[in-house]
């Protein structure tokens, strides 16, 4: 894991309000999805402070429910190859070059936390540090926008997921069970979600990763 993505996760802490509602958000999102889901999404690019805990929701989760444009098995070999020097000290003159790579990806696809995390890092390297901090804040609302979407607590109340991946960093983040004598559950529900029950001792602690059309490409 990559050092800078280890320090700002210290610095990410769950606030809950309530459970996210993935089927208002698939609603609005497949019947409007300029004004639910792409407007925000450009806010996302430009002003990312200024969207509600709602407009994050609808960009997060209706990213299952938009054609977003692109081959998301060809969008992760490219970002590979970005990630593999992001997360090395190297050159400036190289730093750039790479980062002019990411910054084609990020064009497509500006919600990828591991993108961001690989910007964060470049313009660091370049010593670019307002967009350093611009791309770690938009990393960071996309965490706190997980955090809130239910209490992890109660089986009625999970906190709520789009992918594998963040699955585990919601693990690692908001719950107190996570290390060593941790086991799992899984149970897929009737609206093709999966249902992880983590267990330690008598903890446990519940997350939903809701159904993606592209889960296993």
């Amino acid at each position: 894991m990559k050092e800078l993505y280890g320090v700002l996760m210290i610095f990410c802490v769950s606030v809950v309000f309530g459970q996210v509602n993935i089927d208002e958000i698939k609603k609005n999102v497949t019947e409007n999805p300029q004004k639910f889901y792409y407007q925000n999404l450009e806010t996302f690019r430009t002003n990312p402070s200024t969207l509600s805990e709602e407009e994050l929701n609808y960009i997060y989760y209706g990213n299952n429910y938009v054609d977003y444009g692109f081959d998301r098995r060809d969008f992760n070999e490219k970002l590979a190859e970005v990630s593999k020097f992001a997360g090395r000290k190297i050159s400036k003159k190289l730093s750039a070059e790479v980062l002019n790579k990411a910054l084609s990806l990020y064009q497509l696809n500006p919600l990828n936390k591991t993108l961001l995390n690989d910007l964060a890092l470049l313009y660091g390297y370049t010593g670019d540090h307002e967009k350093r901090d611009f791309h770690l804040l938009q990393y960071q609302l996309l965490v706190e926008t997980i955090g809130k979407s239910g209490t992890g607590l109660l089986e009625e109340t999970p906190i709520v997921v789009t992918s594998f991946q963040d699955k585990f960093l919601a693990l690692e983040q908001f719950s107190k069970i996570f290390g060593i004598g941790i086991s799992f559950k899984t149970k897929q529900l009737e609206d093709g979600s999966w249902l992880d029950i983590f267990k330690n001792g008598l903890d446990l602690y519940f997350i939903k990763t809701v159904h993606h059309k592209d889960m296993f490409k």
